[in-house]
């Protein structure tokens, strides 16, 4: 018995250190297992790296003086709009008008500049050509009086010296040609009374004046009056006058004159009206245009000075 008795307290001791050899192996597994599992946890996310898209565009913000910052595509993306200088912003801006006018009278005097040495502005011109066929004249004024042989539109007119009416056995040719624009070119009788007068200048005779009366209608003025000057055809003053009236002065370096503008009065028939450059309005039963009254001052430059008066079709 007493060997028992000593037995019992040694296999207490044994048992109490096996039980600390379990729980200490038991406490390092569960240390081992969790540290392994936190490394293989699924629901922990891996860091990731994120590489710029080499085909994405780059924005830049900016930012405006008074500190807030404008994104590229928002309110700030407006278009800048540019006026074009070479268009007028004025609806009612013209030029010389060349449409026969009926009443209304337009001009355009922007180009009129004092103490530059520029008076008035560049307009149409009217030129005219008589010839009798086959027989050359010495420079002065022209007389044609017969039959129109072609349309009496021109600018061409092809013309007969036999008197109207008369059936003449041999032809006498002359042609008429008229450079002005087109609505104010004559419309030519079937028998018209033509004078043209000439003038020497520089280059050979030189074209003044263009009078055309219709012989049907003997006494009515004149159906078409046209010159480069400042006076109509020596036939034509007895019923036309055109009083040149000082507008401006220009000085103009180098010189022989100071370049001048005026406008124009013309008196037909008992009717008269004054027309500045560009302006045309009826005078009487015709209408009268401007297209030019300045001379520059240049040495020995011819005047700017044509007009035209016309009976309405």
């Amino acid at each position: 018995m007493p060997r028992l008795e000593l037995a019992l307290p040694m296999l207490a001791v044994l048992a109490v250190a096996c039980a600390d050899d379990s729980t200490a192996m038991t406490t390092a597994d569960t240390t081992t297992s969790t540290a392994t599992d936190a490394g293989t946890d699924s629901n922990t996310p891996s860091p990731t790296t994120t590489t710029p898209d080499p085909t994405a565009s780059t924005i830049t913000t900016a930012t405006a003086t008074d500190g807030t910052t404008t994104v590229p595509g928002t309110a700030s993306d407006t278009a800048t709009v540019t006026s074009d200088p070479t268009v007028s912003s004025d609806p009612t801006a013209t030029g010389p008008s060349t449409t026969e006018p009926g009443t209304t009278a337009t001009s355009d005097t922007s180009d009129t500049t004092t103490g530059s040495g520029v008076c008035g502005v560049a307009g149409e011109t009217v030129a005219a050509e008589l010839v009798h066929v086959g027989k050359p004249a010495a420079c002065g004024p022209l007389e044609f009086t017969g039959t129109r042989i072609s349309d009496q539109k021109g600018p061409a007119w092809q013309l007969d010296g036999c008197a109207c009416g008369d059936n003449c056995l041999v032809p006498d040719p002359w042609t008429l040609n008229v450079q002005a624009p087109g609505p104010w070119l004559p419309l030519l009788p079937a028998c018209p009374r033509i004078v043209v007068d000439r003038a020497e200048g520089f280059g050979g005779c030189q074209f003044v004046a263009i009078s055309v009366w219709d012989l049907a209608a003997p006494g009515e003025p004149a159906v078409y009056h046209a010159g480069h000057g400042l006076t109509p055809t020596q036939a034509g003053s007895a019923e036309l006058t055109i009083t040149p009236q000082s507008i401006d002065t220009c000085d103009c370096e180098g010189c022989c004159q100071p370049a001048e503008l005026w406008d124009l009065q013309f008196s037909l028939a008992g009717a008269d009206v004054t027309l500045s450059e560009g302006e045309s309005a009826a005078l009487g039963q015709r209408n009268a245009i401007n297209f030019e009254s300045h001379h520059s001052g240049l040495c020995d430059a011819p005047l700017d000075a044509h007009w035209a008066i016309r009976k309405p079709a």
